[in-house]
């Protein structure tokens, strides 16, 4: 191969790359998943909390309910609680995740909101938004066996569908979030656990695994 060939090769594999940074958001932190399963953790550390207490509304023998039928001020009460503490959870394990990607980005002097993050962003709001309304129906509803697998597998759902917009390796994550959400369906009296294995310790590991094999060679510019 001479010279010429070379050059012409080593433009084309630069295009190459252009486009492809431009397809994908290939910004994510791995410490974005680190901390997002953190959150999950102490989330759930704080609900399971809640539950063993006496009066939580979820009991051994299921859903406190009073004998007409309707459900007791009592339920109502601590499922107000465990909505507004999912709702946090949500919020601040994305908000963890903005920052670190920023941050991610700032040192590798690129710009985050890019066309690729619209896209991203796009292709995770229509599932989850899809998910708010199953999940939000099953609280209003009291069908609470159903909360943990929905927002699973959703969710799950959600990242294999946008994997094609960012890392590859992100649908591994969905994949196993699909797999624990259909587990919980049918144990769900281990619900809460699974909830935290999926959104916790399966970020934990993944967000690790990004950090070793993308975010290493950043941090060392």
């Amino acid at each position: 191969m001479n010279e010429r060939q070379q050059e012409s090769l080593e433009v084309l594999t630069e295009i190459r790359s252009i486009m492809h940074k431009s397809s994908r958001f290939l910004s994510l932190s791995g410490w974005s998943g680190i901390w997002a399963g953190i959150t999950a953790l102490v989330a759930s550390g704080v609900a399971y909390g809640w539950l063993t207490d006496q009066s939580a509304f979820v009991t051994n023998a299921g859903v406190d309910v009073m004998p007409n039928g309707q459900f007791s001020e009592a339920a109502a009460m601590w499922s107000e609680r465990l909505l507004i503490l999912a709702v946090v959870t949500f919020v601040v394990a994305l908000l963890g995740a903005l920052f670190f990607t920023w941050r991610k980005n700032k040192k590798a002097g690129e710009a985050t909101f890019t066309g690729a993050a619209r896209k991203l962003a796009v292709s995770m709001m229509i599932p989850m938004g899809a998910a708010a309304c199953f999940i939000l129906f099953f609280i209003l509803n009291h069908h609470f066996a159903y909360i943990v697998p929905a927002s699973l597998v959703f969710y799950g759902l959600t990242l294999i569908n946008s994997s094609k917009y960012t890392f590859s390796d992100i649908r591994y994550l969905g994949l196993s979030e699909v797999i624990i959400g259909c587990i919980a369906l049918f144990i769900p009296d281990m619900g809460l656990y699974l909830w935290a294995l999926g959104f916790g310790i399966m970020h934990i590991v993944y967000g690790t695994i990004m950090w070793f094999k993308y975010d290493r060679k950043v941090n060392r510019l």
